[in-house]
């Protein structure tokens, strides 16, 4: 697979983070480097690790969207709770005779 002479500065930076990485990427190409990620997966019966970081990662969006949804639903309902409170004062002023 290795067809070229020269270096990019984007394979430097891989080389830099994992030299085994980079030369196995240079020399099969990453189609097939996938395709055998693939078959082992297959194989050993293991997780694509991308379908499964996609689904932790809708996991945990749908929790905090509840979240989200509930703490402005407590957000609602205590402004009405407060402004209930102070109705009821109001009427409980005027009418009792204090007013």
């Amino acid at each position: 697979m290795i067809e070229r002479e020269t270096i990019s500065a984007h394979e430097i930076n891989k080389y830099d983070y994992c030299p085994y990485q980079w030369y196995y990427e240079r020399l099969y190409g990453r189609a097939e480097l996938r395709r055998l990620y693939t078959e082992r997966n297959a194989r050993l019966h293991l997780e694509d690790s991308l379908s499964a970081n996609f689904r932790k990662g809708e996991g945990y969006h749908q929790r905090s969207y509840f979240l989200l949804r509930l703490r402005r639903m407590a957000w609602k309902l205590a402004v009405l709770l407060f402004a209930a409170a102070a109705f009821g004062g109001y009427v409980w002023v005027k009418y009792s005779g204090m007013g």
